[in-house]
This record gives C-alpha cells, structure tokens and sequence, in this order.
C-alpha cells in the first residue's frame, strides 16, 4: 500500500480540493451538486476553517475534510448532547473515487478528530445524507451516535455526534 500523508490545507490547495469535491457530484449515495461545494466555499474553508487533506505518495489529494469549529449551524437540528460545551462540526469529506471502499474516511475522521480533541473539543459533530449507507457504516465504526435527524439544505440528514 502506497503511503499517505495527512496534514492541514493550504490556499494553494484550493483548485485540487475544489476538483475533488466537483470529481464526486454523480457519486452514488451523494449530496452534493453544481453549486455545493462552491470555490468560493472552499476558499472560505481554507481561510477561516481547518481543512485536513490526504496526499498519496506523488502528492495528489485524494481526500479532504472541514472542521468547521467557530460555527454553530448545526445547533438547531438535532437534541446534541446536553452536557457539552465545546465541539467541532465536520463537513466536506470526500474522498477521491478511485480511492474510496480503503478506509480512508475513517482514517480522515480519526485524524481530524484527534486534532479538535488536542484544541479541546468535547465532541464531534457530522451530518450525512439519510440514504448514504456506506458512510452510515464508517461512523458507526468509529462510534459516532445519531442523536437525531433534519431536513434542511433540501435533504433528510442523519445526526452524528461523538464524544472525544
């Protein structure tokens, strides 16, 4: 197996994560379309949210991740855990199709949630797709918990919150 390298974006990453993103619009299981992710969306990522990338061995990125950590747009959608005060709120995990069935989301998810943890996050959020099982099944893996579900942005979501 080809080694990988997990580490922060830079804004010099913005077209190769925007093309990621773009590369997965027809992706089964899906949410994603012409305007979301937008390039101005991940240019606002780069300059004011975390964003974690997976390179493979000639440098390409072959998946990405947001922690949203200043917002709280998730806050109204679901009865998150009463007793936490201070969580991250991923978004935009994609992984590059011919990349994808390796582990690499949860791989993306271990690392991301290692890093709010150092910064002191109690807790994780995440929303995805109701209809998307595969990704169903890595965060039940990894532990995360539905604590409910909403419609918004013109889908049903699943709520997952996990403990760090």
């Amino acid at each position: 197996m080809e080694p990988f390298i997990i580490e922060r974006a830079v804004p010099q990453d913005a077209d190769e994560i925007y093309a990621l993103y773009h590369s997965l619009i027809d992706a089964p299981y899906g949410t994603w379309n012409e305007e979301y992710p937008s390039r101005e969306l991940v240019e606002e990522d780069l300059a004011h949210s975390q964003v974690f990338v997976m390179r493979d061995g000639s440098g390409r990125i072959v998946s990405a991740i947001v922690n949203e950590a200043d917002t709280d747009e998730f806050e109204p959608l679901a009865p998150w855990y009463p007793d936490v005060t201070h969580w991250a709120q991923f978004g935009r995990l994609g992984v590059a199709s011919d990349m994808q069935g390796r582990g690499i989301a949860r791989q993306m998810l271990t690392y991301a949630m290692e890093q709010t943890k150092a910064q002191g996050c109690q807790a994780v959020r995440f929303l995805v797709g109701a209809h998307n099982t595969p990704a169903q099944r890595s965060y039940a893996k990894l532990g995360f918990e539905v604590c409910g579900e909403a419609d918004a942005w013109e889908g049903h979501w699943l709520c997952y919150e996990k403990r760090l």
